[in-house]
């Protein structure tokens, strides 16, 4: 089956859902993928740009139904931040990186697991929580979050 359109969540016709997919972060950023839903169909996602699909947009099918995108919950790191500077140094820190970054709040950002980074957080005195989260991190200057 082709995708032929796809919408933001609360956007889109949800008596119209027939199925859904769950992917982690990497794949929910996609322009053109052949796709696996939870109860095994394939389908073919071709976009003209790459998408960032965020948890409970949806993807409208060439018959009519709409797929659900859920969001999986992968394996995360919370870093808790002690003050604002302390905030600005681990942020400048995966920023040189180039790690892709969710901001939960003021004082907390929240990474892709890695233990290399782990411990180089550690190192910087920041508070660490390994969970399993859903993980939606910003798209850059470049990102776009419009449809």
């Amino acid at each position: 089956m082709l995708v032929i359109s796809w919408s933001r969540k609360g956007k889109w016709p949800k008596n119209k859902v027939k199925y859904k997919i769950t992917l982690d972060a990497r794949d929910r950023l996609c322009r053109r993928k052949n796709l696996i839903l939870d109860n095994g169909v394939n389908i073919l996602l071709t976009l003209d740009k790459v998408v960032n699909f965020k948890n409970g947009d949806a993807l409208e099918l060439e018959n009519g139904d709409w797929v659900e995108i859920i969001a999986a919950k992968e394996k995360v790191v919370n870093i808790t931040s002690m003050d604002n500077a302390h905030q600005s140094l681990l942020a400048w820190h995966l920023g040189n990186r180039h790690l892709a970054v969710q901001i939960i709040s003021e004082k907390k950002i929240r990474i892709e697991y890695d233990h290399v980074i782990l411990d180089m957080l550690k190192g910087l005195k920041a508070k660490l929580e390994v969970t399993k989260d859903i993980f939606e991190p910003e798209l850059g200057a470049y990102g776009s979050h419009s449809h």
